[in-house]
C-alpha cells in the first residue's frame, strides 16, 4: 500500500485484480473512494485484531505494551498506521471523507483499537503499574502520546541515530504510565 498513488487507481483495475465484475463491486460500494476507504479500514481492523490476539497471549502490562510498541515500530505498523494514510496530503480528499464518515458511523461498541487500549489499561491498573484507569479520552490520549516517539523513530531513523530502539520504547512506556498518575487524570473523559 505504501507508495500507492490512490488517485490513479481505477475500478477496472480493481475488478480485474479481484476477479469481481465492476458492476458487482458497485453493488456494494457507491464509489471508488468508498471502496478504498473500506479497504484501508479492513486492513487496519485486521492488524488491530492481530495485536489484540498477541496481547492476550502476553503476560502482564509491560509485555502487552511492548506488543503495541513493537507493532507500531514495525514495517506493517509504519505502512498501515492510520496517520500514515491521512497525513501529508497523500490520500485524495474523497477517501479521507469516506474514512471520516466510516469512523463516525460505527460507534455501537468498542472497536478493536479501543479494546486493545482497554485491555492494556485494565492490566496496568490491576498490576498497580497505573494509579488510575482514567476516562476514555485520557486513555486514548495517553496511548497516542506514548506512540508518538515510536512513530517518529521508526519513520525517520536518520534523525535519531544516537538513540537506541529500547530507549525509545522505554521512553514511550514512561509517557504512558505517567499519564495515569492520580494527579494527572481524574477518571473523567
Amino acid at each position: 500500500m505504501e507508495g500507492t498513488d490512490w488517485g490513479n487507481i481505477r475500478m477496472e483495475a480493481v475488478a480485474r485484480a479481484s476477479g469481481i465484475p465492476k458492476g458487482t463491486i458497485y453493488e456494494h460500494f457507491h464509489s471508488k473512494d468508498q471502496l478504498l476507504a473500506g479497504t484501508i479500514i479492513w486492513s487496519l481492523k485486521k492488524e488491530a485484531e492481530e495485536i489484540y490476539r498477541k496481547m492476550e497471549e502476553a503476560s502482564g502490562f509491560a509485555a502487552m505494551l511492548d506488543v503495541i510498541l513493537e507493532w507500531v515500530g514495525s514495517p506493517q505498523g509504519r505502512t498501515l498506521f492510520l496517520m500514515r494514510f491521512v497525513d501529508g496530503g497523500k490520500l485524495p480528499e474523497g477517501i479521507k471523507r469516506e474514512l471520516y464518515d466510516s469512523g463516525r458511523g460505527d460507534r455501537e461498541g468498542l472497536d478493536t483499537a479501543e479494546q486493545v487500549t482497554e485491555a492494556l489499561v485494565r492490566s496496568g491498573f490491576r498490576e498497580g503499574v497505573l494509579e488510575t484507569e482514567g476516562g476514555r479520552m485520557a486513555r486514548r490520549t495517553a496511548l497516542y502520546s506514548a506512540l508518538a516517539p515510536v512513530i517518529a523513530y521508526s519513520m525517520f531513523p536518520e534523525r535519531y541515530r544516537e538513540i537506541g530502539w529500547e530507549e525509545v520504547k522505554s521512553y514511550s512506556q514512561r509517557v504512558f504510565t505517567g499519564a495515569f498518575r492520580k494527579n494527572e487524570t481524574k477518571g473523567k473523559g
